[in-house]
This record gives C-alpha cells, structure tokens and sequence, in this order.
C-alpha cells in the first residue's frame, strides 16, 4: 500500500513537472507585415508639381485616403519582423492642392512633430 501510494505521488510530481514545463516553450508566431514598401529611391522622385496619377504610378495606391479631403494621402508599412528592411520609411504623408498637384510630403519617424522630415 505504502509503496502504490509513493508510486502515485512520484507520477503526480512527474505530471505537474511536465505540464509547467510547457511554458518555458513558445509556439511560433509568423511575423505579419502590411502595407507599402517604400525606399529612398521612390522618394528621390517625389516633386512638386506631379499628378495623383503619377504618384499612384511611383508608390502604389495609397494606404489611407481622408474621405472628408481627398487630397490628403498616406502610405504606411507595419511589420512585426524586426529584420525585414530596418530602414525603409514607415509613414509617409502626401498633400495635394487644389488641382491635384503634389503640394507637399512629410516622412513621419514617430508621433513627435520635430522629429519628422519634412519636404523643403
């Protein structure tokens, strides 16, 4: 008797072990990555003066249109893999005026305002 109870409460120990155990591993997660990839070349070709058309042309369909300004434009990457293209433009800005001409651009790096590179 004593000895099925020691050979229970081993197995016992055994399972509670093994169950915590199962935390140290993390299952696989995929990395998720979305949006427009845009790189400095691309960006070397923005100028004022050039049409929606032409920017559609050079970077794609925008990510994020304002539907209350249709001349507001954004393009934006988001990745949870830390080693996919480290230095590609994240945020991107278009501004369009009137007659739908590129007026102005702004690389958004973070949500502070100094930080971001403006066109000039």
């Amino acid at each position: 008797m004593a000895l099925l109870q020691k050979l229970l409460m081993l197995v016992l120990i055994i399972m509670i072990s093994s169950i915590s155990g199962c935390t140290f591993f993390t299952p696989y997660k995929t990395p998720i990555t979305q949006g427009t990839i845009i790189n400095n070349e691309a960006i070397d070709t923005l100028q004022n003066g050039l049409t929606m058309e032409q920017i559609r042309q050079i970077l794609g369909p925008p990510f994020g249109q304002n539907p209350f300004d249709p001349r507001h434009w954004e393009y934006m990457f988001y990745t949870t893999d830390k080693l996919f293209q480290p230095n590609i433009i994240k945020h991107l800005k278009l501004i369009f005026d009137e007659e739908n001409y590129l007026k102005d651009w702004v690389i958004i790096i973070n949500e502070n305002p100094t930080d971001n590179l403006k066109n000039s």
